[in-house]
């Protein structure tokens, strides 16, 4: 793709997203979509937030118990098969 096709593809995709923006903002019909859509958004971000606060507890080793490294290796359960 050369650069005078990305800038087109760039443009057409601008004016879609200006488009959708401008219907939600600007319209009866979208200020309705907003209002209807609003608790599934305030619940995607609520989950969000969980996930990024479980990540955050894992990435400090407080989701995860980890055996003390005085206990050698017998602090980890051994595998029957």
């Amino acid at each position: 793709m050369n650069d005078r096709n990305l800038m087109i593809l760039a443009g057409m995709l601008g004016a879609a997203v200006g488009v959708g923006v401008g219907f939600v903002l600007f319209t009866d019909r979208g200020r309705r979509l907003r209002a209807e859509l609003q608790p599934e958004i305030e619940g995607v971000i609520r989950e969000a937030v969980k996930l990024s606060q479980t990540v955050d507890e894992f990435n400090r080793g407080r989701a995860v118990p980890r055996p003390s490294a005085a206990a050698g290796p017998s602090a980890w359960p051994r595998r029957t098969v």
